[in-house]
C-alpha cells in the first residue's frame, strides 16, 4: 500500500499540512481497541517484536516524505501548471470523481509495484510481516514514493488541481488503515464493491494462490475488472515468500536491493540483467535455474521469524520508543520551521533510534555498545534544539535525567551481550 505524502505545493502556503501525520493519534488509538479485542477475545494477533518494526518503518517513511515531498509533489505541480488539459473546478461531483481516478491510479502504482522487480524493492516493505494487524498499516517503505508518484500524473495534465488532487487522495490512503485486521469477516454485498478486511487478507498472502492479487485502494471493482481479484478461501499464511528475518529498519527498506545487486552479479547476459531488474520478482534465466517457484504453506506449520529478549531489554526498548515517537511527531509537526541542518539532524537521530531498538531485539553486540552513545547523542540534540529557549535548563535537567537512568538501564541487561563469541549470540537471537 503507497501512502502519497499529502501536502499543499503553493509556493507561498508552503508544504506544511499532512492529512497522514494529522490521523496518527486516530491510528494509534484503533491500534489500541484492537490489542483491547485481542486480549478479551484471548487471541494472538500483536508480537512487540513485529509491531515495533512496524512502526518503525511507518515513522521513517513520513521522516522520508518530508525531504521527497518537493520531488513526489513538484512534478505534479509543474505538470498542472504547464501542461493540464482542462481547468476543473473543486466541486463535490468533481472530487468524487477524483476520488475513483485516484483510486483506479492507485491500482496500477500498486499493481505494478508488485510486477516490476525494481518497484517491488520498494513496496516489499510493506508485506514483510508475517502477522496481520492494525500496525501493518503504518509498515511502509522510505523509497516507494520515488516510483509510484508517476502514475498519478495523468490527473495533473486532466486538470485537477495540485492541493486538491492531494487531500482527495489521502481520503484513499486513509480508508485502508482499517482493512490491516483479522478481526473482522466477511461484509456480506460490500465484497462486491468495497476492498474490505477479507479481500487484503489475501492481498498479503504468501499462498501461490494469493499472491499479486486484490491490488485494489478503496474499490475492489478494479481487480473484478482486470482479472486479479481472488476470494479469501482458506486462511492466508502471511509475508513474503523470502523472509526478512530482520527487526531493523534500515535492513528492510533496503535489504531487497541488495540481494538483487547479487543477482546482477550472478546473471549473465545484459538482456538477461534487464530483466532482473524490470521483470517479475523471482524471475532468474533457465541457465540457473529458471524462475523460483511459490511453495506451499499452510498456518498449522509456518514458523514466523522470532527473536526472544528478555523482559528487561524490551521494557528498555518500549521506554527508549516511547521518546522516539515523541520525538518523531514533534518533528513531523514542526519541521517547516526547522532550518535545514536541524531537520537533517532531527530526521537522522530518528532513524538511528529506530536502527537501535532493531539491534537490541536482535542481540547487536554493537547495538548495545553504541547504545550509550546514542543517548548522549540525544541529550545533545535536546540542548541544540533548545538553546534559545527560556526552558533550556529544565531541559538540561530532564536530559540528565533521562541520561543516567537510561545508562543505569543499559548497564543492568548487560549479561545479555556477555556472549563472545557467535554460536552463543545466535542462540539467544535463534529464529
Amino acid at each position: 500500500m503507497y501512502i502519497p505524502h499529502p501536502y499543499t505545493t503553493h509556493p507561498v502556503r508552503a508544504m506544511n499540512l499532512n492529512p497522514i501525520v494529522l490521523s496518527i493519534p486516530i491510528y494509534f488509538a484503533l491500534i489500541g481497541a484492537e490489542l483491547l479485542v485481542e486480549r478479551l477475545q484471548h487471541q494472538e494477533k500483536y508480537r512487540f517484536h513485529d509491531a515495533i518494526t512496524n512502526i518503525s518503518c511507518g515513522m521513517t517513511s513520513q521522516i522520508s516524505g518530508v525531504f521527497l515531498k518537493v520531488v513526489v509533489v513538484g512534478v505534479y505541480e509543474l505538470l498542472y501548471e504547464h501542461f493540464r488539459l482542462f481547468d476543473i473546478p473543486r466541486t463535490w461531483a468533481t472530487g468524487l470523481l477524483l476520488f475513483v481516478l485516484a483510486d483506479l491510479c492507485y491500482y496500477f502504482a500498486h499493481r505494478y509495484s508488485h510486477e516490476i522487480n525494481f518497484f517491488w524493492g520498494g513496496h516489499v516493505v510493506h508485506h514483510q510481516s508475517e502477522d496481520y494487524n492494525l500496525s501493518v498499516a503504518l509498515r511502509q517503505s522510505s523509497l516507494q514514493g520515488m516510483f509510484t508518484f508517476m502514475f498519478y500524473l495523468p490527473l495533473a495534465v486532466i486538470g485537477f488541481e495540485t492541493s486538491f488532487f492531494v487531500y482527495v487522495s489521502a481520503l484513499v490512503t486513509l480508508y485502508q488503515f482499517w482493512i490491516h485486521t483479522e478481526l473482522i469477516g466477511k461484509l456480506g454485498p460490500l465484497e462486491w464493491v468495497l476492498n474490505t478486511p477479507s479481500h487484503h487478507r489475501v492481498h498479503h498472502g504468501r499462498n501461490p494462490k494469493y499472491i499479486d492479487k486484490n491490488y485494489a485502494g478503496t474499490f475492489i471493482i478494479w481487480d473484478r475488472l482486470f482479472g486479479t481479484f481472488q476470494e479469501e478461501e482458506e486462511t492466508p499464511v502471511y509475508g513474503i515468500t523470502t523472509p526478512v528475518r530482520s527487526w531493523n529498519p534500515v535492513w528492510v527498506n533496503f535489504g531487497h536491493y541488495f540481494q538483487m545487486a547479487e543477482q546482477l552479479r550472478q546473471t549473465p547476459g545484459l538482456g538477461n540483467k534487464l530483466r532482473v531488474v524490470f521483470g517479475r520478482p523471482g524471475w532468474r534465466p533457465a541457465a540457473l535455474g529458471g524462475p523460483y517457484q511459490v511453495p506451499e504453506v499452510e498456518v498449522a506449520t509456518y514458523q514466523k521469524y522470532c527473536t526472544t529478549a528478555p523482559a528487561t531489554v524490551n521494557w528498555y526498548v518500549f521506554g527508549q520508543y516511547v521518546v522516539l515517537l515523541g520525538v518523531a511527531a514533534a518533528f513531523l509537526f514542526t519541521q517547516k520551521d526547522m532550518t535545514p541542518a536541524l531537520r537533517w539532524l532531527v530526521a537522522g537521530w530518528c532513524t538511528w533510534a529506530a536502527l537501535a531498538c532493531g539491534a537490541l531485539f536482535e542481540a547487536k553486540r554493537w547495538g548495545y555498545w553504541l547504545e550509550p552513545l546514542r543517548l548522549a547523542a540525544s541529550v545533545g540534540l535536546l540542548l541544540l534544539t533548545l538553546q534559545h529557549q527560556p526552558w533550556l535548563s529544565a531541559a538540561l535537567a530532564a536530559g540528565g535525567v533521562y541520561l543516567g537512568g537510561s545508562l543505569l538501564w543499559l548497564y543492568s541487561f548487560r549479561r545479555v551481550f556477555a556472549p563472545a563469541n557467535k554460536v552463543a549470540e545466535a542462540a539467544y537471537a535463534q529464529a
